[in-house]
């Protein structure tokens, strides 16, 4: 089953081993199903189990169409340039930032301003996921809070979740308004 279709410009947030990266794996094969260009953007590629399982549904020539990029060094410098791939490679309707901002602490300016430059130079067209940790609200007033999310927002983003409730398989997608139930199995997630 079709994961949910969460938007253009989304900020993925879960607490670790929830499924975030597993779910933007999930939208990068959907995209390359359909013909598309993918380009993922992150420190460390994903687990290569996890991604042999995901994207054991296509063949080689489709998988080709998944372009890795590393976001290491200097953060600005590698939006830049994953910016100019999607205008360069034909085809490309997704781009994914895997832990854009760094685990612990406060999203840094220099990240978010990359991040908003990045956004005003991919074409509208092109759906841009961004993923971070999220973090207990101490506060309360929400159950999780995302590094970042307010600037994000201002910005255009939409904040979603990844919630393990239970300890087996089935996790929650939620925003603001919005929540949908997922299973997670050993090619993705589908929806429940």
């Amino acid at each position: 089953m079709a994961l949910p279709d969460i938007g253009k410009r989304v900020h993925l947030s879960s607490t670790p081993k929830t499924g975030r990266t597993t779910f933007c794996l999930q939208q990068a094969r959907e995209h390359i199903a359909s013909g598309s260009r993918v380009i993922w953007g992150s420190e460390e590629m994903p687990d290569n189990v996890r991604f042999s399982q995901i994207f054991s549904e296509l063949d080689i020539s489709e998988a080709s169409r998944f372009h890795s990029m590393n976001t290491g060094g200097e953060f600005g410098r590698a939006l830049k340039e994953i910016s100019r791939a999607s205008e360069l490679l034909p085809g490309v309707s997704l781009v994914v930032i895997d832990d854009w901002t760094p685990v612990q602490g406060r999203a840094k300016k220099e990240r978010i301003t990359a991040v908003k430059r990045m956004e005003e130079e991919i074409g509208e067209d092109c759906i841009l996921i961004l993923t971070s940790s999220a973090y207990p609200d101490l506060s309360r007033d929400e159950e999780l809070k995302a590094r970042g999310c307010k600037q994000l927002e201002s910005i255009g983003f939409i904040t979603w979740f990844i919630k393990r409730e239970h300890e087996d398989s089935r996790r929650t997608l939620f925003s603001s308004d919005t929540q949908y139930q997922l299973l997670l199995e050993e090619s993705g997630f589908k929806t429940v």
